[in-house]
């Protein structure tokens, strides 16, 4: 069984590499950033859960944003953590690449990473990009997990391992990079500019709803 495992590994990494090594033979290096990001599924699914929690979130007994208490700071606190970061990150979520390296944006700022520090790009079995390097680096990005496009039968690799094969190419073939620096409106700031004013206004919305 376990020699079974460890071949169908090594099958497979003989195959991502031929992939990635073909995939280069037809690149050419863009002119501009490339960038990915959120698409309508995580947006959907972001603004679905917002609706949930205003229409059955049970506030505290005479909250108000105009006259907070500390249990209603507490509160929107928890919206914060609950609600807002979670949202911003399957909503906002985006990774960058350009001449430079990779930028991901984080929860207080966007990461770099040189191209000097990456020797590869995974795409991991929950939807997240790894990678890899002399030190271990964050992971990136949530695109449809492979069991996720099994159930909806959806074929190929899709947008996450696409974006792995890309990165890891340019990270193997220098000539393959974007050979432009990516702005600062593409690079952007961290997720809680936009978690905090979620929260609030949800918490906001929930206190409107349930008066």
């Amino acid at each position: 069984m376990r020699t079974d495992r460890a071949e169908r590994r090594r099958q497979a990494r003989g195959e991502r590499r031929a992939r990635v090594e073909q995939l280069a033979g037809t690149m050419a290096a863009p002119g501009v950033p490339l960038v990915w990001g959120a698409g309508w599924g995580g947006r959907g699914t972001a603004a679905v859960w917002c609706v949930v929690f205003v229409v059955l979130t049970d506030l505290p007994a005479g909250a108000s944003l105009a006259h907070p208490q500390p249990g209603h700071l507490i509160a929107v606190l928890w919206a914060l953590l609950v609600v807002g970061w979670p949202c911003s990150w399957l909503a906002l979520w985006r990774i960058t690449a350009d001449r430079d390296g990779v930028y991901i944006r984080r929860l207080w700022s966007s990461r770099f990473l040189p191209w000097s520090v990456i020797s590869r790009v995974e795409m991991r079995h929950d939807g997240q990009l790894e990678f890899f390097g002399p030190e271990k680096e964050p992971m990136a990005g949530l695109f449809a997990p492979p069991w996720l496009r099994r159930v909806v039968r959806r074929s190929g690799g899709g947008g996450g391992q696409a974006a792995a094969d890309t990165l890891t190419a340019m990270t193997q073939h220098d000539h393959l990079r974007p050979t432009a620096q990516a702005e600062r409106a593409l690079i952007g700031s961290g997720l809680v500019r936009w978690a905090v004013p979620l929260a609030v206004g949800l918490y906001a919305a929930a206190e409107f709803l349930h008066r």
